[in-house]
């Protein structure tokens, strides 16, 4: 073989082409930290008013919170255990 072929047939490292070629100055990284940092705590809470409604607070975000069952439908207990049944029978039958 001629040198082109050897050259050609030669292991690659690919890690190697991931590899930074030089190191970023540190006030760069210190931008970029900052820029990334996690946002802090946002305040997320229950308030009932004074009417009974129930709302939830996210941030400055306020949701109605309400459920609308039948009333002469399944109690919400009876509703989960059917949820988890279909869920683990399901589950089953995939593995």
């Amino acid at each position: 073989m001629n040198d082109f072929e050897n050259y050609v047939y030669e292991p690659i490292d690919l890690c190697a082409c991931y590899e930074p070629m030089f190191e970023a100055p540190q006030e760069l990284i210190d931008e970029w930290n900052s820029a990334c940092a996690e946002p802090d705590e946002v305040p997320a809470f229950y308030v009932e008013d004074e009417y009974g409604t129930l709302y939830f607070y996210y941030g400055n975000t306020r949701i109605r919170v309400a459920e609308h069952f039948n009333d002469n439908g399944k109690p919400i207990g009876t509703l989960i255990e059917n949820v988890i049944r279909y869920s683990a029978s399901r589950q089953a039958a995939e593995n």
